[in-house]
């Protein structure tokens, strides 16, 4: 077990050490070759396919994950792909996922995609990173994707060969595809290479480039994020000092491994400590047999901890614990978004888990505040930085140039700095306004610090919708209806969700002299449904307004309506409690918007603060005069 961290002059003391000399290895493939030596039988992967609590899983132990690395790497080298070369991904949660990032890191490096996006767009990923090899699932696994790489593989000239992973005792059917690319079967291709050494000469510094990461989630122009070896080695020591992992930690893998959320917490982290991760089938978390029996699943392997996000912690709300045996289970951390009050204060009397509220992004390795766990939690707040990461808030002009840092308590942008901290896109016209002072890293995010060091997300200053951890550009939304030709302006933000946090709406005017009867708003909806593939970026309201918002200049202002949508959200929630609530949304200095409710009766308020509850806007009653009458969700 690591230190305890309590609070910031935990952080302080814990940095007297330099991070360097923290870290578990001088690249990542170094981090799993000393863990192979010290725990050579232990088991570094364990999967299961199914749901089922008797399955039983396959292991890998760390001495077959390193010679598996190592035949990777040279199977690699024998397909034609270059020291340096780029191998990407598109798999589900499996051993073979793991087995093909390492090696991949070995030879060159790794671009996990996210099997979910449509053909077109893992065809501009693979352009854009220049792909050398492509590992895929194969039909016998998940015949969606093996179609998906069909259709695109002769449209990246750079691809040299692509690895078929099949299910056990299959092995793939097809030897080239139409333009003539190579396909061999992943089992097969490695197994004929040598595992006790790579097969060529290599020396791996610790500001090479380990992997891309593509970021703009299911939708959007994706920009590939740069990780040096030297960001995912102190990413995985930091983390693994900060949270006390070692050897007997056991970590349940439920989100994706494309997504750098899973690569470290179900991945880097654990292989640099000689834990074990344990992934419960290729969908995760998105299997409903794996959430219904995840309590008996954490008993069977003495899980220690898992990273979730909000959906997933409100969705085991409904499933009893009963009597599972969890006491292995010291925290689970959930980011990608706010938990809602109520859903934390919830899970927190039904489980004798803690749940660690966490901020981080893919720029900067994975994590970067926290709630500490030896420390007091400030339930809404994200907590206090991670070490040798400093973090504070700034106000930037419209040209997110550095204008002054934040008083205490006063809301601007998050930026961090640190060893954590990505080496930039790969694509540079990407890379304008992303830093200030050049080392400062602009999350996007706006937040104030409190007195203690604790800080409070208030809003983004950038248009991105979250919805369910994924990111969503609101212009595939906003160009698609404005592609209808009786629509004058369309704008696309995220209205808020019990469930998954956002979920994307629009709002349109529409032209008076368009030609023909004007859309309703289910109409713009088929309209949107039927040229928006990703069913995530659907607009689930859309709304029509007579005049747009808009700045002095002109341009729309979105501030005005996440407001009407803040307000049209948590009426509805109070519909059937109190149908006469009024709610007015406003810009508060000290948390962003919040509402004021009125017209609740006093006998339902404890109804409808549970309903407000399940979303993460702040809220108050008041007496119907607008006198406030009592402060409810103003933490802080």
């Amino acid at each position: 077990m690591g230190r305890r961290i309590a609070n910031l002059a935990d952080i302080e003391d814990f940095e007297r050490v330099p991070a360097r000399d923290r870290w578990r290895g001088k690249n990542t493939i170094d981090v799993i070759e000393r863990s192979a030596a010290r725990f050579p039988e232990r088991p570094a992967i364990q999967f299961q396919s199914t749901g089922a609590v008797d399955e039983t899983p396959r292991i890998v132990t760390y001495r077959e994950l390193k010679a598996a690395m190592h035949q990777m790497a040279n199977a690699l080298a024998k397909a034609g792909v270059e020291v340096g070369g780029v191998t990407s991904l598109i798999l589900p949660n499996l051993p073979e996922t793991q087995i093909a990032m390492w090696g991949a890191q070995a030879r060159g490096i790794v671009g996990p995609i996210n099997p979910l996006l449509e053909p077109a767009a893992l065809r501009d990923i693979m352009r854009e990173s220049e792909t050398q090899a492509l590992v895929i699932a194969g039909p016998t696994i998940n015949q969606t994707m093996w179609d998906k790489a069909c259709a695109i593989a002769d449209e990246v000239d750079s691809l040299r060969v692509i690895l078929q992973v099949n299910a056990p005792g299959e092995s793939a059917s097809v030897a080239r595809t139409q333009g003539g690319v190579p396909i061999l079967d992943f089992s097969h291709a490695l197994a004929t290479e040598n595992g006790d050494s790579f097969d060529f000469q290599r020396r791996i510094d610790p500001e090479d480039i380990a992997a891309y990461f593509h970021t703009g989630g299911t939708t959007g122009t994706p920009k590939l994020a740069q990780h040096s070896h030297a960001n995912q080695v102190h990413e995985a020591s930091m983390m693994v000092d900060f949270l006390g992992f070692d050897e007997n930690s056991v970590a349940i893998g439920g989100l994706p491994l494309f997504h750098v959320n899973s690569f470290f917490n179900a991945g880097l982290n654990m292989l640099a400590c000689g834990g074990s991760a344990v992934y419960l089938t290729p969908d995760g978390f998105r299997n409903k047999d794996v959430i219904g029996n995840l309590w008996k699943l954490i008993e069977k392997y003495r899980a220690t901890y898992f990273a979730t996000v909000p959906t997933v912690v409100s969705a085991l709300l409904d499933v009893p614990i009963g009597d599972s045996d969890v006491s292995s289970m010291r925290f689970i951390i959930c980011g990608a978004a706010p938990i809602a009050p109520e859903v934390f204060r919830q899970f927190q009397e039904r489980t004798p888990i803690t749940v660690m509220e966490a901020y981080g992004m893919t720029e900067g390795t994975l994590f970067s505040a926290g709630n500490p766990l030896d420390g007091e939690k400030r339930v809404g707040s994200i907590g206090i930085r991670v070490p040798y990461q400093p973090m504070k808030c700034v106000i930037l002009d419209e040209e997110d140039r550095y204008v002054r840092d934040c008083y205490t308590d006063e809301i601007g942008t998050i930026v961090f700095k640190g060893p954590n901290v990505f080496m930039g896109y790969k694509q540079a016209d990407k890379n304008k306004g992303v830093f200030i002072e050049g080392e400062w890293l602009i999350s996007g995010d706006l937040a104030r610090e409190d007195a203690e060091g604790y800080f409070w997300m208030t809003g983004r200053s950038k248009d991105l919708i979250i919805r369910g951890g994924h990111n969503i550009d609101p212009k595939v939304i906003e160009d698609t209806l404005s592609e209808h030709p009786a629509v004058s302006l369309a704008a696309a933000v995220g209205q808020p969700d019990a469930y998954a946090g956002e979920l994307p709406c629009a709002y349109v005017t529409l032209n008076p002299e368009y030609d023909g009867a004007l859309p309703d708003a289910d109409a713009l909806q088929a309209f949107v449904r039927e040229r928006i593939p990703e069913r995530a970026a659907n607009p689930v309201f859309i709304g029509i307004l007579d005049a747009m918002p808009t700045t002095a200049v002109g341009k729309i202002f979105k501030p005005d309506l996440r407001v009407l949508a803040i307000a049209r959200v948590l009426k509805d929630a109070l519909n059937e409690i109190a149908p006469n609530a009024s709610i007015e949304v406003e810009q508060s200095e000290r948390h962003g918007l919040f509402a004021r409710v009125a017209h609740v009766a006093q006998e339902n308020q404890a109804t409808a603060r549970q309903a407000l509850d399940q979303h993460t806007i702040a809220y108050r009653f008041e007496e119907t005069n607008g006198v406030p009458k009592h402060a409810e969700r103003m933490e802080g």
